[in-house]
């Protein structure tokens, strides 16, 4: 299982993606809040209540963008 910290152009921590051990990602925000997951076994991310964003991995977006 692997973490990936995201931060800013200014260098801010925004947040970080956790993989699971079944290869599944979830994203955090910087205050430790679920926002979203990546499910490779259908290659479809889900906001964190659980909508579909879109096909593939757009963990990053739902960082940036103001939720």
């Amino acid at each position: 299982m692997s973490n990936t910290v995201l931060k800013d152009s200014r260098g801010n921590r925004i947040g970080n993606i956790r993989e699971q051990a079944n290869g599944k990602r979830v994203a955090y925000d910087a205050r430790g809040f679920r926002v979203g997951e990546h499910t490779p076994r259908d290659n479809t991310t889900r906001d964190a209540r659980g909508n579909r964003v879109g096909s593939g991995d757009f963990l990053a977006s739902l960082l940036t963008s103001p939720h």
